[in-house]
């Protein structure tokens, strides 16, 4: 059940990426980012073959396009070319990439890319790089005492605060059923 919960959840943030990559902006407050309006990925929307030529190059946002892309099947869903370019961008820093393959590592896209080790790395990675989705995902795994951390209700009450601070709804609904 619990599972199922979380993919709902992290899928939510997939569907963000996807208005991304489609040219529209995930309002900065969500994102807790920099605003990338001086950044030329962040001016237009980009074609595939756009954010390849970029992403080799090294723009970190075509990275994440580039596997967004890849990961939603446009032009064809290649699971292993959508974790290399989110790894490529997670590992440079970016929140989103990081959740993103969080997401994957849950085994939800495809069970044979399951593993939970890279899973919670890659959401403290994020949650750590201000991601509320991140932020509120951990703070149910600690609520839980899930996937190899303990149960620590002081360390879900931090999470869903700083998820919450960030107008992420469900992690302010979290925080009122806290004495």
């Amino acid at each position: 059940m619990f599972i199922k919960k979380l993919a709902g959840s992290l899928f939510g943030l997939l569907l963000l990426s996807g208005c991304v990559q489609q040219g529209a902006e995930i309002p900065e407050a969500a994102t807790d980012q920099p605003s990338k309006a001086a950044s030329p990925t962040a001016q237009a929307p980009m074609d595939f073959n756009t954010a390849k030529v970029m992403a080799e190059r090294g723009d970190i946002e075509a990275q994440v396009k580039l596997a967004n892309f890849y990961f939603m099947g446009k032009p064809r869903k290649d699971l292993k070319q959508a974790e290399y370019w989110w790894k490529m961008a997670a590992d440079r820093g970016h929140p989103e990439a990081a959740v993103n393959l969080a997401f994957l590592y849950s085994g939800q896209a495809d069970p044979a890319m399951a593993n939970e080790a890279d899973m919670i790395k890659y959401l403290n990675q994020s949650a750590a790089g201000g991601n509320p989705m991140a932020q509120h995902m951990l703070g149910n795994f600690y609520m839980d005492g899930m996937h190899g951390l303990p149960r620590d209700t002081f360390q879900a009450k931090r999470l869903y605060q700083s998820a919450c601070d960030k107008k992420f709804e469900s992690s302010c609904q979290r925080l009122s059923t806290f004495p």
